[in-house]
This record gives structure tokens, sequence and C-alpha cells, in this order.
């Protein structure tokens, strides 16, 4: 079985699940292609305000399904395509789309398993979640696209040691080191998953797409933005929701916000 994509939306919030049986959720070619689809799609879906990323059966993902690889990586010619034609694009599309994006990482979270929950803006883990690219146990560096991915999200620091050591950390450990943002007991992981989405979807759409688009552009330029980016950076003053969000909080209301 080569693993496949689930995905339902509801009330604003779609969940995208990796599920792979009896392999972690090791993450095939094809399910690297459905992740690129299921993104691409949701990048023009404005009903959809939050996305939850995970894995079924209590593990996030292994990362890629070593058992291609004698088809799709074993040469330069092959493995060259299997990075820069599937997994780099499935990654650009998940970083790329405007809304938020949510991992929610139990059990085991590695190698391109990690890649993926370092693509999502947020990440959220049970204590029992294990992280690490062990890549080096296999011979493998990670190529420059994806390296590049986990420099930007983790530093210098925390990718050499994940890279150089093959180490797996602990939730404590994740986060310590930054690579999650929350942790929580498994007993209350579905609660605060919840949660978190729902804060998410409750807000203004149009002001969570723009502090995600501004966050990475400050972080890819160093904090530098020209004067028509600051320029636009205002443009929300004549936007729908920011009028709505100071009406219902003159009238004490909760606000509706439209996106727009």
């Amino acid at each position: 079985m080569a693993g496949t994509i689930h995905f339902v939306a509801d009330a604003g919030i779609a969940t995208v699940t990796l599920e792979s049986a009896g392999k972690l959720n090791a993450v095939s070619v094809a399910m690297w292609q459905e992740l690129r689809g299921v993104f691409e799609a949701l990048a023009g879906d404005a009903g959809v305000r939050c996305v939850v990323v995970r894995g079924a059966g209590g593990n996030f993902a292994a990362g890629a399904d070593l058992d291609e690889f004698a088809e799709v990586h074993h040469d330069v010619a092959s493995g060259r395509r299997f990075h820069l034609e599937t997994v780099v694009p499935s990654l650009a599309a998940i970083r790329d789309v405007p809304q938020p994006v949510l991992a929610a990482i139990e059990g085991v979270c590695a190698g391109g398993g990690l890649q993926i929950a370092l693509a999502c803006d947020l990440r959220i883990a049970a204590d029992t979640a294990r992280f690490g690219v062990p890549v080096g146990r296999l011979g493998l560096p990670v190529v420059l696209p994806e390296l590049r991915l986990l420099l930007e999200r983790l530093g210098q620091t925390v990718t050499a040691d994940l890279l150089l050591t093959g180490r797996l950390l602990d939730a404590m450990q994740a986060r310590e080191k930054g690579i999650v943002s929350q942790t929580v007991a498994a007993a209350d992981f579905e609660q605060r998953v919840s949660e978190t989405a729902h804060a998410i979807a409750a807000g203004s759409p149009l002001a969570a797409r723009r502090n995600k688009a501004q966050i990475r552009l400050l972080v890819e330029r160093a904090m530098q933005y020209t004067a028509h980016e600051l320029d636009g950076s205002f443009d929300f003053l004549d936007s729908a929701d920011h009028r709505e969000g100071i009406a219902a909080f003159i009238a004490k209301r909760h606000p509706n916000f439209t996106g727009k």
C-alpha cells in the first residue's frame, strides 16, 4: 500500500491527515503528490481559515517511504527528480498556502515528516512525540532546498545537532529548542489542537493571512522591507474586517469576519 492523504473541512477548519498503515505514516511519492495537490487547492479556498496537518494512528510521519527508494532514489538522476520535482514542491505548497497551518504532532515525527511539520506555521506536540532527522544513518545528507527550510525554522545550531548526531528528541527537548511552540499531555492533546485551530478560525482571515505573509517576508529579508511594502502593509485600514473588528469591540459582541 502506497498510503494516502485524507482531507476533511468543517466550520472553516481543514484537516489533512497522512496515513500509511504499518509504516508509521512514511510518506510515499503518491502521498507527496497528493499533499501538493491538496494545498494548492486550499490556497484558493477562501472558506478555509485554518489548516491542521496530522498523522493517523498516533504518529505524525516517519519520513519518506524507503521501500520506494530502489525505484525513485537509486542514482543521481532519480534522486534529483525525487527531491526537486516531488518533495520540494510539496513542502513549498504547504509553506506557501495563505492560511495559517497547524501541525498536530504525536508519536514519530522524523525526516520528511519533520520537514512537513516545519513547513507549517505552528506546531503542537503531545508529550509522546519524538523528533529527528536521522538521515545520516542512511548515508543521506539533506539537499540544499530542504536544508534551507530546516535552517530557517530551527537555526544553525539545532539543525546541525539533529543532522550530525542523528538523535531523536523528546517533546520537552523539542520545545526547549523551538521545534514546537507547545507541548501537552497526550490526554489533553486533541482538546488543545481543537482549541488552537478554532482560535485561529475565529480571528480575521485577512489579518491572519497578512500576519503570516509579513512574518515570512521579514524573516527572509533579514527584517528589511521596501517603501512599497510598507505602504501596502497599511491597506488593512480600508478593510471590512478591520471595521467589523472595531465595531464588535465597541459593541461588546463577537465579530463576524468575512476576510475582506
